[in-house]
Formats: C-alpha cells, sequence, structure tokens
C-alpha cells in the first residue's frame, strides 16, 4: 500500500516539473515573464479561433435536485440547464430522481414538462417549485348551527336610499315575528383520509365550531330554530334568544329612533318631540314623554308626566299612570290615574279618570264613561273645563263618522237629482247611481240606530269633587248637561234617572269601577 502511495507521489512531481519547463518559469523573475508570454502567444495561434465563452464554459449535463418537506405533504424541485455541450435533462431523469426519493403520488407530470422546457430552452435555473403534493385529510365536522345572515349581521341592512333620509326610522333593534327562522342546522360532514407524497396514510381530526345555541323563545321544527313569539332578536357568542320585552336604557331620540315592538317596551330615559313609540303589549317610561306619538295595546305608565305641547297623541288600549299631563290627546281603555294635574287635554277612556290627593282638571275636554274622581274641576278665571260621563268615546265616534259620511251623501244625492231633472240622457246615466247612494244612506242610518243603543253605557256614572268646582265648568251625564254657575265645594254629581235631570250630592267616594272586559259587548 505504501509503494503504491510512493509510485504516484513521483508521477504528480514529475508531471508538475515538466509543466514548469515548458513554462520556462525556471529562469529570472524577467526573463521568466518573456519567456511565458512569448510561450502563450505561440500556443494559441496555433489553435482555431473560437468564442472565448465557448472555450471558457466548462461541460456540464443538466441536472434536478429533489427536496421532500419533513411532513411528506410538498415536494419542492430545482432544475439546472446543461452548459457547454452538456446533455440536456431529460424527463427520464427527473422521473429517477422522484423515484429515488420514493415519490409514488400527487406528482405534477405536466408542471414538470414545462419546467423541463424553459429550463433547456432558455437555460434558466428553475428553483424551488412545487412538483408533488401529498392528499390533505378532511376534518369530520359534528352538525352545527348557522344564524341567519340577516340577523347575525344587522349592520349590513340596506338604509333607506336617496337623498333624504328619516334618522327616526332607523332603528337599532333587529325585531323578529312568531315563526320567523333564526338559525338553520348544518348536517355533520364525515372525515375523508389523507396520504402523503410515498403514499402513507394521514389520519383525519374531528374539527370543533363553536356556535350560540338557541335560548329563551326559540324552538326547534324540522332542522331549524324559529321564534317562539314576536319580539327582538339577541345573540351573543354563546346564546341567541328572543325577548318579549325590549329594554331601552337611554331616551328615544335619534340614536334610537322610532320604536315598533310587538311586546312590552321598557324606556329609561325620556320619549323626545317628534318621536313614535308603538307597543303590541304595555309601555313604562321612567322619565317624560314629550310631543310625541304613543301607541301600545297594555298599559302605559310614566314616572313623569306628558308634555304634549298640543301635539301629542296617546292611544292605550289599558290604564294610564302618570304623574301630570299637559296638552295632549289621550285615549285609554282603562282607567287614567293621574297624580296631579291634568291641563288643557282631551282624553277618552272606557273606565274612569282618578286624581290623586293633589289631582285638579284645568281646561279640556274628558269623556269618561264610569266617571271622574278629582280634588278640583276648572279655576277662577282658567280655560272651560267639560266632564262628560257615562257614553262610550267610540260608539261616539262611530255615529260622528256616520253622520259626516250621510251629510256628505245627501250633497251627492241633491247634486245628482238636481241634474236629472233636466231629463235626457242624464236621467238615465245617473239614475242608478241615485239609486246606490240612497242605500247607502238607508245603510247608515241602520247602523247609527244600532249604534245608538250602546252609546249611553253608564247611567251611574259618578262625578266625584273632593274639593272645589268652579263656575264655568261643564258636566254631563249620558248627554244630560249641568252648567256650574257658582263655586261648590265637596260634591258628587250623579244623572237622577227619575227626573232625567243631573243633581248634586254630598261627596261620596266613588262607586267601583267597571273594568272594561265586563262592559257590555259593542255591536
Amino acid at each position: 500500500m505504501a509503494a503504491t502511495e510512493d509510485r504516484s507521489l513521483d508521477s504528480l512531481i514529475r508531471a508538475s516539473e515538466d509543466l514548469i519547463r515548458d513554462l520556462g518559469v525556471g529562469a529570472s523573475e524577467a526573463g521568466a515573464k518573456s519567456a511565458l508570454a512569448d510561450l502563450v502567444i505561440r500556443e494559441v495561434e496555433k489553435q482555431v479561433a473560437v468564442p472565448l465563452e465557448t472555450a471558457a464554459e466548462p461541460e456540464t449535463a443538466g441536472l434536478a435536485e429533489i427536496a421532500v418537506a419533513k411532513d411528506e405533504m410538498l415536494v419542492h424541485a430545482s432544475f439546472h440547464p446543461p452548459t457547454g455541450d452538456g446533455k440536456p435533462l431529460l424527463l427520464e431523469t427527473v422521473q429517477q430522481a422522484i423515484e429515488g426519493a420514493r415519490i409514488t403520488a400527487g406528482v405534477d407530470w405536466a408542471g414538470i414538462k414545462g419546467c423541463l422546457v424553459t429550463c433547456n430552452e432558455e437555460r434558466t435555473d428553475i428553483r424551488d417549485i412545487v412538483v408533488a403534493r401529498g392528499k390533505k385529510p378532511v376534518d369530520e365536522v359534528p352538525p352545527y348551527l348557522v344564524v341567519s345572515d340577516r340577523l347575525a349581521s344587522p349592520a349590513n341592512r340596506e338604509e333607506p336610499a336617496g337623498p333624504r333620509v328619516d334618522f327616526k326610522e332607523l332603528s337599532l333593534f333587529t325585531l323578529v315575528k312568531k315563526g320567523d327562522e333564526l338559525a338553520v342546522l348544518m348536517p355533520k360532514q364525515d372525515g375523508v383520509m389523507g396520504a402523503t407524497v410515498r403514499g402513507n396514510a394521514v389520519a383525519f381530526s374531528k374539527q370543533r365550531i363553536a356556535f350560540p345555541r338557541p335560548g329563551k323563545n326559540t324552538l326547534w321544527d324540522k332542522g331549524r330554530v324559529i321564534a317562539q313569539c314576536d319580539g327582538r332578536f339577541q345573540l351573543n357568542a354563546d346564546s341567541f334568544w328572543v325577548d318579549e320585552v325590549l329594554d331601552i336604557l337611554g331616551d328615544i331620540d335619534l340614536k334610537v329612533g322610532n320604536i315598533d315592538f310587538p311586546g312590552d317596551v321598557v324606556i329609561r330615559g325620556e320619549i323626545r318631540d317628534g318621536f313614535v313609540v308603538k307597543a303590541g303589549k304595555s309601555i313604562l317610561c321612567r322619565g317624560c314623554i314629550g310631543a310625541a306619538r304613543v301607541e301600545c295595546g297594555g298599559d302605559l305608565v310614566t314616572g313623569q308626566g306628558i308634555v304634549g305641547k298640543e301635539k301629542a297623541q296617546i292611544r292605550v288600549g289599558g290604564a294610564v299612570e302618570a304623574k301630570f299631563l299637559e296638552g295632549c290627546v289621550l285615549d285609554a281603555g282603562g282607567p287614567v290615574r293621574i297624580r296631579t294635574s291634568i291641563m288643557n287635554c282631551t282624553i277618552h277612556t272606557r273606565d274612569r279618570v282618578e286624581m290623586g290627593d293633589r289631582g285638579i282638571i284645568i281646561g279640556g275636554i274628558i269623556k269618561a264613561q264610569n266617571g271622574v274622581d278629582a280634588v278640583q274641576i276648572g279655576t277662577e278665571r282658567g280655560p272651560r273645563t267639560e266632564i262628560h260621563s257615562g257614553i262610550d268615546f267610540r260608539v261616539e265616534r262611530k255615529l260622528v263618522w256616520i253622520r259626516d259620511r250621510n251629510i256628505a251623501l245627501a250633497f251627492k244625492l241633491r247634486d245628482i237629482e238636481s241634474k236629472m231633472k233636466s231629463g235626457g240622457k242624464a236621467r238615465e246615466v245617473l239614475a242608478p247611481l241615485r239609486e246606490k247612494i240612497k242605500a247607502a244612506i238607508h245603510q247608515l242610518n241602520e247602523s247609527c240606530r244600532a249604534l245608538v243603543l250602546d252609546l249611553d253605557m253608564n247611567d251611574a256614572a259618578l262625578v266625584s269633587v273632593r274639593g272645589d268646582v268652579y263656575p264655568g265648568a261643564y258636566i254631563e251625564i249620558c248627554h244630560v248637561s249641568y252648567f256650574i254657575t257658582r263655586p261648590r265645594r265637596f260634591l258628587s254629581f250623579r244623572l237622577d234617572k227619575a227626573t232625567g235631570k243631573v243633581v248634586e250630592t254630598k261627596w261620596e267616594k266613588s262607586a267601583p269601577r267597571v273594568p272594561p272586559e265586563k262592559l257590555p259587548e259593542q255591536r
């Protein structure tokens, strides 16, 4: 072994010395440079002229490098073109490299062929190209709920278009009706196994999707969740539900907009001028109610009062409770209970108006089917105060409506009959219309006769004054009038059916009120 190494070393030394001797490097430094230059010229002149880069470029074949990711889900390749007269990179060469890396699946042969063409023809390196992909597993997904887009993203709802927008109509609340679809149950998705580029199986996992659960006032119905009642839709990360009570923490203003809610409404602040609040059930307002329109099917309770400015319109299906009323029109199906004062209001109720220990009524018109109980009615020099009791104001309104239509029809009938007197074609054309108008007037009169029977609903209605009643006040019970001509105190006014007059009696506690549901049924 040592002898072989010595011979190899001797050969290397002799070859090196011969090469140095041919170059003439053994002389002095200056002579060596001159001899070397002459030698280069002589040798080059002997050769055929060729391009410099061709002569300088080494000859190598095309090359492909393959790299497999640690998880065996991706394979990257780099393609290097041939140099000089080297062999181009062939598809067979790449195949051998891929097989050598034990890659058996997911190879993009079309992409590889394209890279080879570019690499060989343009003599360009192509690096880190994905040439194979493993098949990713598909996770198993259990059933989950998806909340309706309209409810999940109320901010995306379309706002009124156009140059003028009524911001009072833009509401922050999402309202739903009974039976509305709230969410849909998405079915289970089975998992699918994956595979690496080397054919190894990759297990799928079970994906967990967080979704809100149905809560109060919701109901399952054939793979979906629907609203069990009308109300406000509420949603958070954990649950969704329907509130039967709409709780507003501040005022009804431009930040909130008008309200039209099917259930109860609680307002922690005030109802500002010009806004509309409607509730299918009751309304509780902690602050004042301004010159607004308020409607509810149940009771209306306000911690302060109503400052209507002659513009407020209040329509209540049940009872009304307030500290005071000023300048408003109020219709109520139940009792109206006011603690301090009613000033210049028009109040209609199918029950009683009941004032508190300091309750006074000044100005306006009150129509209370079952009577009025107050401390004071009118003032010495104040506006006229009218109290009407014993009648059903709703029937009265129907009668007024019938009267107005009858008057309008009567004028039309007069005009038609006037034109028909001229005879000719007008008589033939207008005759059928005249008969229709007469029939309509007859039907209205018949309805009027039936309603009149229900107009005077409570001849036992009582108007009680625990303090003073001043001249100028007007009291009417079942359409029987009574004018106050001098100051009076501690009186009750009732209808004496024997004489058909309103009489004064010593003040006494009011008779028990008759709930509206106990009254005779309207026709």
